[in-house]
């Protein structure tokens, strides 16, 4: 049985990256390279920008009789804003990882306005391949 610990798309772009990004949305105990990561945070802020803006302007044209709709429409809407922070949250988890940091340095976010400049820095640092825990590939034998 192999366990893939590294995960990059042969060509990192915008579809591939965000393929990627969906592929291991609950996962944390990965990688990702800088460029997937980038390419992936553009590709799924897209996609949830528009699957939000559509079900908003479902909500809006409604009209008010169908409050149970815009209502359901509305948790949704919640959901799937819910599905974005795991998915970018998960990603900058395993970007941390790639640079050898801790998933712990993602409490930085609680600073503000610094915490995220010090994280944004942190994303866009290159690849740390010395003395990783996180190797590029692990076999597990059963």
């Amino acid at each position: 049985m192999d366990k893939k610990i590294w995960n990059q798309s042969q060509k990192p772009g915008l579809i591939n990256s965000t393929k990627l990004f969906f592929q291991d949305l609950f996962v944390g105990a990965k990688r990702v390279s800088r460029r997937d990561f980038w390419w992936g945070y553009l590709g799924t802020t897209i996609f949830f920008a528009i699957l939000i803006g559509i079900l908003v302007f479902l909500m809006k044209s409604m009209p008010l009789m169908t409050y149970y709709w815009s209502a359901v429409i509305g948790v949704a809407i919640a959901i799937s804003f819910g599905y974005y922070l795991i998915a970018i949250y998960n990603a900058a988890i395993r970007r941390l990882h790639d640079i050898n940091l801790k998933a712990w340095w993602m409490l930085l976010i609680l600073v503000p306005f610094f915490g995220y400049i010090i994280l944004l820095v942190m994303m866009s640092l290159g690849q740390r391949n010395a003395n990783n825990r996180f190797e590029k590939e692990l076999s597990v034998q059963p």
